[in-house]
């Protein structure tokens, strides 16, 4: 991949202990500059690659060719800059320091990545039209200490043996799953390979934080949300993890479920006996609204 592309853009700490890389198409580009321009605020070390197509595991309409999907690029990142990598998509945003990942470095850890299964609070919400209304959209009520249900806008990983072979396991899933999605593609590899020696660790929603966590302060934020998933993918549901290994789990709730947030007011909205909701308590968590 090296012999095909150049860096659009570098910059920061050459003796930075990580790097933060990205790839983004031509109609990416705003957004490209955008993360740039975040990256450069914190004199962070970065690298980002644009790349003439994407891989179609990354949307539908994306090619075959491995050079342009995650695991190669990741593996590319690695070894050319012989140091950890923080990969990132090119649609996010750093709004803080992600001083996390440096310590991630120093305990020598092979893999991170924000895991569902893990995290004991999850809930999406999204906004009614006019943004003002927020009604819950949906959770994943179910966990495992051993199994990842990954959401890959943010991924660390380190040049250790163990991080090369998932990277190889990753890219060998997608060939195996050719119309599933990168996130479930790498699901699979994690929890059905051997995993020998891999030191993983889990990111906090604050370091992936989209835009339907809206109560989570952001430290690399992904303001818009995610494109649904269409039809053209083809989910790999429950196959990609080891159903014996998660566990129905009672998970935290932010703000009820069955309630409305009113984010202008920053206060809960309850249905009354006649069906309209009305005013109920004040929010017992602040919100950090997605913007751009």
């Amino acid at each position: 991949m090296g012999d095909l592309y150049a860096p659009w853009r570098e910059g920061g700490d050459a003796a930075a202990p990580f790097i933060v890389c990205a790839m983004f198409t031509p109609g990416y580009q705003a957004k490209a500059e955008r993360l740039a321009a975040s990256l450069e605020a914190f004199g962070l070390a970065h690298a980002i690659y644009e790349v003439p197509q994407i891989h179609r595991s990354i949307t539908p309409g994306g090619v075959a060719d491995p050079d342009f999907s995650k695991p190669r690029f990741i593996s590319f990142a690695l070894r050319h800059f012989r140091k950890p990598v923080l990969y990132v998509d090119a649609d996010v945003i750093f709004r803080k320091a992600p001083e996390q990942i440096g310590a991630l470095c120093a305990a020598g850890c092979d893999f991170a990545i924000y895991n569902w299964l893990t995290d004991p609070m999850n809930d999406a919400w999204r906004p009614e039209p006019g943004g003002r209304l927020w009604k819950f959209f949906f959770s994943v009520d179910v966990a495992s200490d051993s199994q990842l249900m990954a959401s890959g806008a943010v991924q660390f990983w380190n040049g250790s043996e163990a991080a090369f072979a998932l990277l190889k396991d990753w890219e060998l899933s997608l060939e195996r799953h050719p119309r599933s999605e990168d996130d479930h593609c790498l699901d699979f590899a994690y929890n059905h390979g051997n995993g020998a020696g891999l030191k993983p660790a889990w990111l906090s929603k604050e370091y992936a934080r989209y835009a339907f966590w809206f109560y989570v302060d952001p430290v690399i934020d992904h303001p818009e949300f995610p494109a649904p998933v269409t039809g053209q993918f083809e989910p790999l549901g429950l196959a990609r993890l080891s159903r014996d290994k998660i566990v129905r789990a009672d998970k935290q709730q932010p703000f009820a479920r069955d309630a409305i947030v009113d984010a202008q007011a920053r206060q809960l909205l309850r249905q009354r006996p006649d069906g309209r909701f009305a005013p109920a308590e004040p929010l017992a968590l602040p919100l950090f609204l997605p913007n751009a």
